[in-house]
């Protein structure tokens, strides 16, 4: 009996998201041909960032506007029964890299039919990336059959705090020895092999319907009910600061980072000062609209795209 055929198509600035993904691919070990491409851009996002460059990624990020990567040695001709897809969140955004990948003729080309799973790994804010994602597989008639969503667990103080040191620093050490590990903890890493097996058993059975469900019974997506609505405003605006943004030129034009830095403040004033007040402001009226919150939990927790969602 011919092997399945599994193709990984990733990107990782920090290499967090190739961890992920290389635990959930240990149960196909010996039982699907598995290929592995990691998207390179060009030219590549330093890491750790400096100031600037990060803060300068925002707008084509937020926009999903292709950039440039180096191509991918795929071959077009081979049938994958499965496409996994993994990738970091930038401003509430997929990756420009992937965007870059996702609005190509190979990706046309590659996932149109396809039965597509996608992995996130995030600090904890993903949602309206994977709505992006969702659009951009629809566009080319793949079909997403599954969604591994990981975060970052700790409070989303610290953890902004503790992510800025991981990116500006490179280290996913303890900041000052006091703060947590950045990132996704090195337990819920590991055990991310967990998912590997319902996604092997869908590819030999070609069937993909419980998939999801499998999934989500696993824990794979993890959501945090209070930032939903800050995230969905938080969308919002920074498509319009983007648009503000990029009036001032493209990447790394001069004129454009004075818009850029004043951005910068807005953010860190309302992770700071607005987005506990907002959290507050959740758990205190919770009982009134604990209805649609769970609508809402069950729309991001699934595969439906919508046009609209509040």
């Amino acid at each position: 009996m011919q092997m399945k055929k599994l193709l990984v198509i990733s990107y990782s600035q920090s290499g967090q998201l190739d961890q992920i993904v290389s635990n959930i691919l240990v149960a196909m070990e010996g039982k699907v041909e598995v290929y592995r491409h990691k998207i390179k851009p060009i030219p590549d996002f330093p890491f750790p960032w400096t100031d600037m460059s990060f803060w300068d990624a925002m707008p084509e990020s937020v926009q999903c506007t292709p950039a440039q990567i180096e191509a991918l040695d795929i071959d077009t001709s081979i049938h994958y029964d499965l496409i996994i897809i993994g990738y970091p969140i930038w401003f509430l955004s997929p990756p420009i890299p992937l965007s870059t990948f996702l609005k190509s003729d190979q990706a046309k080309k590659l996932l149109k039919g396809k039965p597509i799973v996608s992995v996130i790994g995030s600090r904890n804010m993903w949602i309206n990336a994977q709505e992006d994602i969702k659009e951009m597989i629809d566009a080319n008639k793949g079909r997403l059959v599954g969604n591994i969503a990981l975060r970052d667990k700790n409070q989303n103080l610290i953890s902004v705090v503790t992510i800025i040191y991981w990116m500006m620093r490179g280290k996913k050490d303890s900041y000052l020895g006091i703060f947590p590990k950045p990132g996704i903890s090195d337990k819920d890493i590991i055990g991310a092999e967990r998912f590997g097996q319902p996604i092997l058993q869908a590819i030999q059975n070609n069937d993909f319907s419980s998939l999801q469900n499998d999934l989500v019974s696993l824990d794979a997506v993890d959501i945090v009910p209070s930032i939903i609505s800050l995230e969905n405003k938080g969308k919002h605006i920074f498509r319009i600061w983007a648009r503000f943004i990029k009036k001032k030129g493209g990447p790394g034009a001069k004129a454009r980072q004075r818009r850029l830095k004043l951005f910068k403040w807005y953010l860190l004033f309302v992770i700071f000062i607005v987005s506990p007040i907002a959290t507050l402001v959740f758990y205190l009226t919770y009982p009134l609209f604990m209805g649609r919150i769970k609508r809402k939990l069950k729309y991001y927790r699934g595969l439906e795209l919508k046009t609209k969602e509040s």
